[in-house]
């Protein structure tokens, strides 16, 4: 629940929206399907203040944290940098390699207390993607101490919160 100040009300160029980001018009997108191209004619922005966030009694609730409240555990947490990761899938090597280094990085530039943010993002997906409710028992079990494997022995100091962005694939954008 939130009250909205300063109403700004927008036309929705969807058509030009879609190909300003995706440099396409083809049918295919999940995002696109899901959110841009049923949406009414119209934009509405402006100045929000919540109330009360909204709980989807998911199971994943605890882990949709706000700006304030992530800015109050790292606060709690005694964090003179933070690194923040975003991913859709599952991690992976790859994945826990970037982590691990930019950590390393971090404490070579003097930082004490450097935390990571792991931020997996939800919303709609691909088919063949896996379900978030399944990722997420995934980063619990791969963040949890001890950790399970090599790769994350430095994640001590982790803090997972879940985003609830969609995940925006830019083809054929993002491979340039």
């Amino acid at each position: 629940m939130f009250l909205s100040f300063s109403v700004e009300i927008y036309k929705h160029p969807k058509e030009e929206r879609i190909a300003r980001t995706w440099g396409t018009t083809a049918p295919g997108l999940p995002y696109v399907e899901e959110t841009i191209a049923g949406s009414g004619n119209w934009l509405i922005g402006g100045d929000l203040e919540v109330i009360e966030p909204i709980k989807y009694h998911d199971g994943l609730d605890h882990f949709r944290l706000s700006p304030a409240e992530l800015r109050e555990e790292f606060t709690r947490r005694n964090a003179d940098a933070v690194f923040a990761f975003q991913l859709r899938n599952p991690v992976h090597n790859g994945h826990a390699l970037l982590m691990t280094d930019t950590r390393r990085r971090l404490l070579e530039m003097g930082y004490k207390n450097p935390i990571l943010l792991l931020h997996p993002l939800g919303g709609y997906t691909k088919a063949d993607d896996v379900p978030l409710s399944w990722r997420m028992k995934q980063h619990v079990k791969v963040c949890a101490p001890p950790p399970p494997f090599f790769f994350v022995s430095t994640w001590i100091r982790l803090l997972l919160s879940y985003f609830i962005q969609t995940k925006t694939f830019l083809f054929p954008r993002s491979l340039v």
